[in-house]
């Protein structure tokens, strides 16, 4: 019964749709809902409503569409994230996310991607605070992918703050371990950005410290 009032209310304020036929209710009584009319199980569904997943991935297509133009759309999609994707899962709640393209498992990796893109053009402008900030973003919410990573320690090197980056490449790159094991070598991709950076010879002083 409590569920069934909050939905109501939440029904309520939530109130209908302009968009869609006969402007119908964006939350709908289980029983009127289209998972209701498709499986026969009385499902809360929303319907024409947006969350922030949803205009992250709508604002960095149309950034990504709109080339070198759009990349107030990337920024504006960055500013929507805050630390990991979906860690506040009720633990019996959004098996959704089980089904069709398992969207916690790739929303990741495009917040990176976005981030990365948007750090390459302020360094490229010499903006140094949205570089940093967007790096930090992106780690915050892929705290184990080493493209954010070291976006983060090319900010600091770019900043001439070479301890800071000295200190992310050892611990959180070449020496990161997600358990009690010695750190895994680094990936292909890793290797190559270290090369091409200069920054081989750290790691190289990085192993032999952790050795």
């Amino acid at each position: 019964m409590r569920a069934r009032g909050d939905a109501l209310a939440a029904s309520g304020r939530a109130g209908s749709s302009s968009r869609l036929l006969a402007r119908e209710l964006h939350l709908p009584l289980a029983a009127e809902s289209r998972s209701y009319q498709e499986t026969g199980v009385k499902t809360y569904q929303l319907d024409d409503v947006l969350v922030d997943v949803d205009l992250f991935r709508r604002l960095r297509a149309r950034g990504q569409a709109r080339g070198a133009t759009g990349m107030s759309d990337l920024v504006a999609a960055l500013q929507l994230v805050d630390g990991l994707p979906f860690d506040h899962l009720r633990e019996r709640g959004w098996s959704w996310l089980l089904d069709g393209n398992r969207l916690h498992e790739t929303i990741g990796s495009a917040i990176v991607d976005t981030a990365h893109i948007v750090v390459l053009n302020a360094l490229a402008d010499g903006d140094l605070t949205t570089a940093r900030t967007t790096a930090e973003i992106a780690c915050q919410a892929a705290p184990y992918d080493d493209i954010c990573r070291l976006d983060l320690v090319r900010v600091a090197a770019t900043q001439g703050d070479l301890d800071a980056s000295h200190d992310v490449l050892d611990n959180d790159v070449c020496n990161r371990t997600d358990d009690n094991l010695p750190p895994i070598d680094l990936p292909a991709r890793t290797g190559d950005v270290l090369a091409n950076q200069g920054w081989a010879s750290d790691q190289r002083r990085a192993r032999r410290r952790s050795g």
